[in-house]
């Protein structure tokens, strides 16, 4: 198929442009940055009118987003027209385009305000729940996907979608932030690593191949106009992730006093993954932070030290 990936140029993006290239796509990337890997570059911003950008193409991954939650409620008004119109720019292009499917890059963070204490895609949301700016735009965005195919019907036209909820990846190219890039580097740097709080608190932290993979498999008819969560099999505590980490790295594990509260993430179900899309995980913990460190190690001091990461 031919395919477009926004966002193509970031950490996530840049993985999935890779696995959509080995599984035998022709694949282009919409961003405003250059990509690291040789491909049809479109240099645009979401944030604006893409006119004809989409033409052309059978499906489109819409990755470009504030992907850190932290400078969404530091910046909900960034957050907002990156996320959410950003969203209806794609979808709006997409349309004019007729391009068959829109596949979303949603999250993991919107089962917190999902009704239940183990929730999978069926589960509705209670939306007194959506108490961060992030999770508020991730389910608008999920919400733009379904208003389209409500408000465009035939003879009009509006593409098919899907909404992919990922779980929190870890591997090559993270950007700062991230637990696993920060325990490396405090590791490293400083010979201990914090875990705010016990440690317990989980996530479905997956290695970002996997949930590239899972993303490929969910251009298969079966998945158009379904949501997805794509996360892990069952979930990861950050004193899991330290301990993984410290293995290779002479420093000690130090808990300090948690200094924000954290959203609730309930435990999801992938259930319907596997069943649809025949997706499994198959990166053992242990693998996926062993190839973070040899990418870390490879990196210069001055890489290390840059505020974003392609």
């Amino acid at each position: 198929m031919k395919c477009l990936v926004t966002g193509g140029s970031g950490y996530i993006g840049s993985h999935l442009v890779q696995k959509l290239l080995e599984a035998g796509h022709e694949v282009a990337i919409l961003d405003f940055r250059k990509p690291p890997i040789d491909v049809e570059w479109i240099e645009c911003d979401i944030r604006e009118d893409l006119g004809s950008a989409l033409k052309g193409f059978e499906a489109v991954f819409h990755l470009a987003a504030i992907a850190n939650a932290r400078s969404t409620s530091q910046r909900p008004e960034a957050a907002y027209l990156t996320n959410v119109l950003g969203t209806v720019n794609v979808m709006q292009a997409a349309r004019k385009a007729e391009v068959g499917r829109v596949l979303l890059a949603s999250t993991e963070w919107v089962s917190g305000a999902q009704i239940s204490q183990e929730v999978d895609e069926t589960v509705p949301f209670s939306l007194p729940d959506v108490n961060t700016s992030y999770g508020a735009t991730k389910v608008a965005q999920e919400m733009i996907c379904y208003s389209f195919k409500g408000d465009f019907r035939p003879p009009d036209y509006a593409p098919d979608f899907t909404i992919l909820r990922y779980g929190i990846p870890y591997g090559e190219r993270m950007w700062k932030g991230l637990v696993v890039r920060n325990f490396m580097d405090q590791a490293e740097r400083g010979g201990r690593l914090n875990i705010m709080g016990d440690g317990k608190q989980h996530r479905g932290f997956l290695y970002v191949g996997d949930l590239c993979e899972g993303q490929v498999l969910a251009l298969d008819p079966i998945a158009a106009n379904k949501v997805y969560y794509l996360t892990a099999d069952r979930p990861v505590t950050v004193e899991q992730l330290a301990h993984e980490v410290v293995k290779h790295f002479p420093a000690e594990i130090e808990y300090v006093t948690q200094a924000r509260v954290e959203p609730k993430i309930k435990r999801v179900r992938n259930d319907l993954a596997k069943k649809d899309l025949g997706w499994e995980l198959t990166t053992p913990l242990a693998t996926g932070i062993e190839r973070c460190v040899e990418w870390w190690r490879s990196l210069t001091d001055e890489q290390k030290d840059e505020r974003y990461w392609l």
